[in-house]
C-alpha cells in the first residue's frame, strides 16, 4: 500500500509538473487588422512583422493577420483598441485625428519629407510625439512608417493648376486636414475607403482621386489614367498602433520582442517603402497610366494655398505647431 501510494504520489507531481508549464505556454494571440489591398506591398511587409513576432517567441505570441478591413475597418479598429478584439492597427495616420485633433499636424501639406523621414531616429521620434496625444485612450503609437506620395488621378485630364480642381469631387482618406486642404483648393473632398473608390469614380459619385500609387493600383488605370503630381504636397504614412495595457501586460521578455521587433521594422521601413513605391507606380506607367508634374509655378500656387490651409489647424493648435517643430528640427536638412 505505502509503495501504491509513494507511486500515486509520485504521478500526481509529475502531472503537475506537466499541467504548469502546458498551462504557462498557452499561446497569446495577437490579433493585427489593416484596410489595405492584399495586392499591396505593404502587406507584406506587415506578414513578415508577424511571422518574426512568431518565430522570436518561439510560438508564446501567434499574430493572426486580417488585411482589406477583413476585420474591421482602420477607424473601427482604432476604436476597438483595449476591448481585446484588437491589439495592433496599421491606419493611415489620418485616422488618429477622430481621437485627437492635435495628430493632424503629420497631415499638414509639406509639414513632412523623405528626406526628414530617413534622418535616424525621425519615424521614432515623431511617433512618439504623435502617441502623447493619444494614449490617453490606450492607445500607443509605436512609429511612423511610410505610405506613399499622394497625387492626383482622374479620367479625362491631368490637374495643371489650382483652378483644374474647381467644383470637382475628389476623394481623400479623410481627416480634417486633408478635407480643409481640398477645400482651400476650391474641390469637394470626399471621404472613403480605399475599397469603395473605383465604384464611386465609375458610378460617378466622384471626379478624381487624391491617392498613392497603391490606392492607383486598386482602381486601375484603365479607370483614372491620368495621373498629376504636385512635388512635396502630401506624405502619407501609417501609424502602427498598438494597445497600451495589452502590450505593457505581456510578460516582460515578450513585450521586449515586440517592442524591439516594432522598432526594427520602423528604423529600417522608409527607404524599403519609398522604392516599393516608386516601383508600383512605374508598373502603373507600364499598364497605360500616363503621369505628367505640374510646373514649378503651379506648384508655388498649389503650395500657398496649402500654407493657408494650415493657418487654419496652427490657430486652433499653436502650442503643437511649435512643439512639431521642436521634435522635427534636428532632422531638418542641413543643405
Amino acid at each position: 500500500m505505502k509503495r501504491i501510494a509513494r507511486l500515486a504520489a509520485l504521478v500526481g507531481l509529475g502531472l503537475g509538473l506537466i499541467s504548469g508549464p502546458a498551462k504557462a505556454q498557452t499561446p497569446i494571440e495577437m490579433i493585427i487588422t489593416d484596410e489595405l489591398s492584399t495586392t499591396h506591398w505593404s502587406t507584406k511587409i506587415i506578414d513578415d512583422y508577424a511571422k518574426t513576432i512568431q518565430e522570436r517567441t518561439q510560438g508564446r505570441i501567434v499574430p493572426k493577420v486580417f488585411h482589406a478591413g477583413t476585420l474591421y475597418k482602420d477607424q473601427d479598429a482604432v476604436a476597438a483598441l483595449g476591448s481585446g478584439a484588437v491589439h495592433m492597427v496599421w491606419p493611415v495616420a489620418v485616422r488618429l485625428e477622430t481621437i485627437a485633433p492635435e495628430t493632424g499636424v503629420i497631415s499638414l501639406p509639406f509639414a513632412i519629407t523623405d528626406e526628414m523621414m530617413m534622418h535616424q531616429g525621425a519615424p521614432e521620434a515623431i511617433g512618439k510625439f504623435l502617441s502623447q496625444y493619444v494614449e490617453p485612450s490606450g492607445i500607443r503609437v509605436m512609429g511612423l512608417a511610410r505610405t506613399a506620395d499622394l497625387f492626383f488621378i482622374f479620367r479625362d485630364q491631368f490637374i495643371e493648376k489650382i483652378g483644374d480642381l474647381e467644383g470637382q469631387k475628389v476623394r481623400v482618406t479623410g481627416g480634417r486636414v486633408l478635407l480643409n486642404l481640398m477645400r482651400e483648393f476650391g474641390a469637394s473632398p470626399v471621404s472613403m475607403s480605399a475599397a469603395d473608390m473605383a465604384p464611386a469614380l465609375m458610378q460617378g459619385a466622384i471626379d478624381g482621386i487624391f491617392t498613392s500609387a497603391g490606392g492607383w493600383e486598386i482602381v486601375g488605370p484603365s479607370a483614372a489614367p491620368k495621373a498629376s503630381l504636385v512635388p512635396g504636397l502630401s506624405l502619407v504614412t501609417y501609424a502602427v498602433l498598438v494597445d497600451d495595457a495589452w502590450l505593457k501586460g505581456l510578460p516582460e521578455d515578450l513585450r521586449k520582442v515586440v517592442e524591439d521587433t516594432t522598432l526594427e521594422l520602423i528604423r529600417t521601413n522608409w527607404p524599403v517603402a519609398k522604392k516599393l513605391d516608386q516601383e508600383t507606380f512605374d508598373r502603373m506607367l507600364k499598364n497605360g497610366g500616363e503621369a505628367k508634374q505640374v510646373s514649378d509655378q503651379a506648384r508655388e500656387e498649389f503650395r500657398k494655398a496649402a500654407l493657408e490651409a494650415n493657418k487654419e489647424f496652427i490657430d486652433r493648435h499653436p502650442d503643437v505647431w511649435a512643439k512639431f517643430q521642436e521634435v522635427t528640427k534636428p532632422f531638418q536638412s542641413t543643405q
